[in-house]
């Protein structure tokens, strides 16, 4: 199966596409590009999240990478040693990650056209990963991209955070309120509450 991934100045979403060209004007130093995901495709494990950060992944070019979010995803990852203490993420290392859409979206809220269009290239990368096994759905938007992809009814796998879904006989997805800098200062989602989501990962791993 051929891995399909966006191309760069991708134009297939008119809006993202001039919101990025606005970015490329006032940020020319950022990545300003769709960004791709991150990491093994040999992997058990792949973190979706919902789209690249203004400051994040739109600024590094990499997916949870240069804002709290990803601080916050690196240091728990680091906690189950899925990522080694020195080690940022990179191409060999031992999980993937990559988002719902991957381009920047206006206020981070991408529009339901937006998703359809950008879900192909998840659905491709979820295809193509044989040994996967776990998918941590980062955010409700990721939740239901990811049902997407399996052909799901949202009705049938509601999103509740730490709740495991089985999606079929191989792969398993587990729920987590988005770790946005916001969602944490709102009481949403507290850092310890985070964590409990990657203990409950690596449970799932050891017993699948």
């Amino acid at each position: 199966m051929n891995f399909l991934e966006p191309q760069k100045n991708c134009n297939i979403c008119n809006r993202l596409n001039a919101h990025i060209k606005v970015q490329r004007e006032k940020f020319p130093h950022f990545f300003n590009n769709p960004v791709k995901g991150i990491g093994s495709l040999e992997s058990e494990l792949l973190i979706v999240g919902l789209a690249p950060g203004l400051k994040g992944a739109n600024r590094t070019g990499i997916p949870f990478t240069g804002d709290y979010s990803g601080m916050l995803l690196m240091s728990n990852l680091k906690k189950i040693k899925y990522i080694k203490i020195n080690e940022t993420f990179n191409e060999n290392m031992k999980i993937r990650i990559t988002n719902s859409i991957k381009c920047l979206p206006p206020k981070n809220k991408p529009t339901s056209t937006e998703l359809k269009n950008c879900n192909k290239f998840l659905s491709s990368e979820i295809k193509v990963m044989k040994n996967l096994k776990i998918i941590l759905s980062i955010g409700l938007i990721a939740h239901q991209s990811v049902l997407s992809v399996f052909k799901k009814k949202r009705c049938d796998f509601k999103f509740k955070h730490l709740f495991v879904h089985q999606l079929d006989k191989n792969t398993k997805m587990i729920n987590s309120y988005h770790c946005s800098k916001y969602n944490i200062l709102t009481k949403r989602l507290s850092e310890v509450e985070f964590e409990k989501v990657f203990l409950k990962l690596n449970r799932e791993l050891v017993i699948f």
